[in-house]
């Protein structure tokens, strides 16, 4: 559904998905009132750049936008941050000059740009994706996969059902109007927002953070095959960085400590051993050479070539 949305609509779909808002928040029934700039107050916009002081970073839900009539805040995670962040630097592109109290959800023609617009036409933008996708979903799918997965966060001891309740803008119950409805303090409020990433990553984000370099793959099967050949923690940091090295570099380090388990440290490839011995020998990879007189027995190494 997002791959089939425009900018604004991303926008709007992410701040009911992602950060559990009603529609009635992005602009209400008469199109009077709704999200504004200064209701990011972590965001900043400077020569036509808009950057975030923190991220996730936090949404004010101001009273008149609230079903309760309370203030509340939830956040946005670092994937949707990227979304606003196009979409209001497209209408400062497009000449428009944003304030404090310019709408953050605004009509595309521009005569009316810094507007709100009615609930039924946020519903309207957000349902376009949805039907471009193949579904008959309602835009309040949105809202509900919020729920749902934070639900299931919750399950996982991520968050506690108090911050879910609040973040969608629900009356909790009592201890939660003595907890979170009053004043936080910044520790607390710090508390959440790292609560609230650890949730989105594991289950709000649709796309997953990049993955190794060629760089980083060389470097871990590269740590992997010494491993197993018996190089210690220690041995592999002196070895300088890894995955510079070349397949001949390895196969030579590997050699080297399997001749070192064999009791072989670069000097004879030859060994006289006890003839009760030489068994135990030959299973680690020596092989007979000859018996002598003194109930011994001659082992080599076997030929590299």
């Amino acid at each position: 559904m997002f791959n089939a949305a425009d900018l604004r609509a991303k926008v709007a779909c992410s701040l009911v998905a992602f950060s559990g808002l009603r529609l009635e928040v992005l602009g209400d029934f008469l199109g009077d009132d709704g999200l504004q700039i200064r209701d990011f107050p972590e965001m900043v916009i400077e020569d036509g750049v808009v950057d975030f002081k923190n991220i996730p970073t936090t949404v004010i839900v101001r009273k008149t936008l609230s079903k309760t009539k309370n203030q509340f805040f939830t956040f946005l995670c670092s994937e949707r941050c990227g979304y606003l962040k196009q979409y209001l630097e497209w209408r400062l592109r497009r000449g428009e000059n944003l304030q404090p109290k310019s709408a953050l959800i605004t009509p595309f023609t521009a005569k009316l740009a810094g507007q709100h617009i009615r609930t039924i036409n946020i519903g309207d933008l957000m349902r376009k994706p949805i039907r471009n996708a193949g579904f008959q979903w309602r835009p309040y799918v949105f809202r509900r996969y919020f729920d749902t997965r934070l639900m299931i966060a919750e399950s996982d001891g991520l968050i506690i059902r108090d911050w879910r309740v609040f973040w969608m803008g629900h009356k909790g119950d009592m201890e939660a109007t003595y907890t979170v409805s009053k004043r936080l303090s910044e520790d607390v409020i710090e508390k959440m927002r790292e609560a609230y990433a650890k949730a989105a990553e594991k289950y709000l984000m649709t796309t997953k953070k990049e993955g190794m370099t060629q760089d980083q793959v060389i470097k871990t099967f590269n740590e992997q095959f010494l491993r197993m050949a018996g190089y210690s923690d220690e041995e592999l940091s002196q070895l300088g960085n890894i995955g510079e090295l070349t397949p001949q570099q390895i196969q030579d380090l590997i050699q080297k400590k399997s001749m070192q388990a064999l009791g072989l440290n670069g000097a004879s490839k030859q060994k006289i051993v006890p003839m009760d011995e030489v068994k135990n020998w030959i299973v680690q990879g020596w092989e007979f050479v000859t018996t002598l007189p003194t109930n011994e027995a001659i082992i080599k190494l076997p030929a590299t070539d």
